[in-house]
């Protein structure tokens, strides 16, 4: 379903074609995200995700490139994270070579105008300020913070208010040239097109683009040995709570069963949490529980928005179903559910192109093996009891727990009391 090929110059060409589509989408992924990033300049790598398209050499403004892509009716935009930054355009199958040479020209010739950085820069202020008035959202910053703290994974992507005012178009060129080099680039297209055409395209602009040594990120570091706990007060009418925990990497050997397990605490409408959390007693609109993996560490995320008087509750009954999973195997029947259950949600995902090309990006971006859905499916089918417990047991640890609430002002002395594994 996917083709693969490295240039001579280190970067990686990803397809994913599809029948009978009538769009074609191209996508430029960077490895490089806020973990690359010191503390003195910690929010560039999203805000160039902001800047790459405020004007190149083909198109000198933003607006001069916007005009060009709403007069074809196309998608575009960005997106960063702690390991990537990404840029895409989709259009029409037709307009396949513009969009190729245009997110080309954005990416090799962008114009940086200092004018354009300093009024860029209110935008992201204002979106940090967004961010901050979000907490169902800005929880999960924090929880990270506390997870891994006074390290660049800890720290939040889109950067401070206080850098982002003092960051300077020198800084921004020389991180460019730093890590958006061919070896650390990923050039994805997938939709309908002409693979000649790609090629040509390929071997056109990009093929002779020179490669160079890019830095290493900083590898996760973690000193603790008992639960941590940070209380973030916000005059909100709910409380927001982030429980996590540090669990496994893109490439351990548990990446399934981790799912699994995730799937069974907070994955669904028939989870325990969502059971016991929302439908049985009331405590909080939504809560779930997911995983997040980076190059050399993860989380095993739970998070809720609590009603007021509901905090010390739900926090005890969350942490009971995390010590059930510990001390009793799942049944078979539960078991088969949730795998039919993440299948079946994968399956659906998968339908559309961005999903699927996400799928593959992220796979060949970070991991060693690229599984195909099918694949995928059966290492599901493979996950036994046994493995369900065995994890739960390995991340379920207090020396691994961390806990977040944004809202108003609690007592982080009982919640922490609340932590016991």
């Amino acid at each position: 379903m996917y083709k693969k090929t490295i240039l001579k110059n280190g970067l990686t060409i990803l397809e994913v074609p599809i029948r009978g589509a009538k769009s074609v989408l191209v996508d430029v992924f960077v490895k490089v995200g806020s973990r690359n990033e010191d503390k003195r300049v910690n929010g560039i790598s999203h805000f160039l995700e902001h800047l790459f398209f405020k004007g190149s050499k083909r198109f000198p403004t933003a607006q001069d490139l916007s005009h060009a892509l709403d007069a074809i009716g196309a998608e575009y935009n960005a997106n960063t994270g702690k390991e990537h930054t990404q840029y895409y355009i989709k259009a029409a199958k037709k307009h396949f070579r513009f969009i190729f040479e245009t997110l080309t020209d954005v990416l090799q010739n962008p114009v940086f105008a200092p004018e354009e950085i300093e009024r860029e820069k209110g935008v992201i202020i204002e979106e940090i300020n967004m961010y901050e008035d979000t907490p169902m959202r800005h929880v999960e910053d924090v929880l990270e913070e506390v997870m891994w703290p006074d390290q660049p994974l800890g720290r939040n992507i889109a950067g401070t208010k206080e850098v982002i005012r003092r960051t300077r178009q020198r800084d921004i060129t020389g991180y460019v040239k730093t890590f958006y080099k061919p070896q650390n680039m990923i050039i994805a297209v997938t939709g309908s097109y002409n693979r000649a055409l790609l090629r040509g395209l390929l071997t056109k602009h990009w093929a002779g683009v020179p490669s160079a040594v890019v830095p290493l990120f900083a590898a996760a570091r973690s000193a603790q040995k008992a639960p941590a706990v940070k209380l973030e007060t916000k005059p909100t009418e709910q409380y927001h709570l982030a429980l996590g925990f540090r669990s496994y990497d893109h490439n351990h050997p548990d990446y399934i069963p981790q799912i699994v397990l995730s799937a069974i605490l907070g994955g669904g409408m028939s989870s325990r949490l969502f059971t016991e959390v929302r439908e049985r007693r009331g405590l909080a609109y939504y809560v779930r529980a997911q995983t997040g993996n980076y190059r050399d560490t993860g989380n095993f995320v739970i998070a809720a928005g609590l009603a007021r008087g509901a905090l010390t509750d739900a926090t005890k009954v969350i942490m009971a179903e995390v010590q059930k999973l510990k001390n009793e195997n799942v049944s078979d029947r539960e078991l088969h559910k949730v795998k039919e259950y993440l299948k079946g949600t994968l399956t659906l995902s998968l339908e559309e192109s961005e999903a699927l090309l996400s799928w593959y990006l992220e796979q060949i971006a970070f991991r060693s093996r690229v599984l195909e859905p099918e694949s995928a499916f059966a290492a599901i089918d493979r996950v036994n009891v046994g493995d369900v417990r065995r994890v739960a047991r390995d991340i379920f640890q207090a020396r691994k727990l961390s806990l977040a609430i944004v809202g108003p002002k609690g007592d982080g002395r009982a919640l922490r009391s609340l932590l016991k594994m």
